[in-house]
């Protein structure tokens, strides 16, 4: 107990009254030996924290977003964002994408609503250094005036979805995700990290909607 209550900077009393409650809420119990350790249901409990932190942590960001499109199984996981850092102006996460593009030496995979025409001149860059894209976008989107895609070459996948309702920009290093407001429109105002367990949801679910997606060009798509 006194050690509890040092580690933890409160009285002895006070550590016992808290450890008391955790008992009470069947959190803890104690050993054969009469040291507190987490039960199963504590566990358990503990597990699902990082998701309670992350969107307490964003609660404004997340009064004005939604996450309710997702598949339950990337909602259960929300807590892998935990360490990722919130953008919430929209010009940075732009030139943290093209950083992200420019940094990038062996895959970008993007998912989003609309081409980026900041990003063009750095997956062309990207694209001579050999990296390898795959680009999902709207089947019915219409692209910005003055765009040109890049010429059709092996390293470039493109796909389509009928509705794109999350932003996802990654590379092998880094990860960028932003999420629809309230009203389903897409802002871009986000999250990234370089943090492995981050990186891995996004992959993860880039992947989810790349199997989904149709091999394709956008409807409106010009020519390259």
């Amino acid at each position: 107990m006194s050690h509890i209550s040092k580690r933890l900077d409160m009285t002895v009393t006070e550590a016992s009254r808290h450890l008391q409650r955790l008992s009470e809420a069947k959190l803890v119990e104690k050993d054969v030996e009469g040291l507190y350790k987490l039960t199963p249901f504590g566990e358990l409990t503990l597990s699902l924290l990082p998701s309670f932190d992350f969107i307490s942590k964003h609660r404004d960001y997340f009064t004005t977003h939604t996450i309710s499109h997702l598949p339950h199984e990337f909602i259960n996981r929300i807590g892998d964002l935990l360490n990722c850092t919130f953008t919430d102006d929209v010009m940075v996460a732009f030139h943290s994408v093209e950083n992200l593009i420019q940094a990038a030496q062996e895959y970008v995979w993007i998912l989003s609503n609309q081409v980026l025409m900041s990003t063009l001149p750095f997956l062309e860059e990207a694209v001579k250094r050999g990296v390898k894209f795959r680009l999902i976008l709207p089947k019915d989107m219409t692209p910005p005036p003055g765009f040109k895609p890049i010429p059709a070459i092996p390293l470039i996948q493109r796909r389509t979805l009928q509705k794109v309702d999350v932003i996802i920009a990654m590379s092998e290093k880094q990860a960028r995700v932003a999420f629809p407001t309230t009203d389903k429109s897409m802002d871009h105002i986000g999250f990234g990290s370089t943090d492995d367990r981050s990186h891995k949801w996004c992959k993860d679910l880039f992947l989810y909607y790349w199997e989904r997606a149709t091999p394709g060009k956008p409807k409106g798509y010009p020519p390259p």
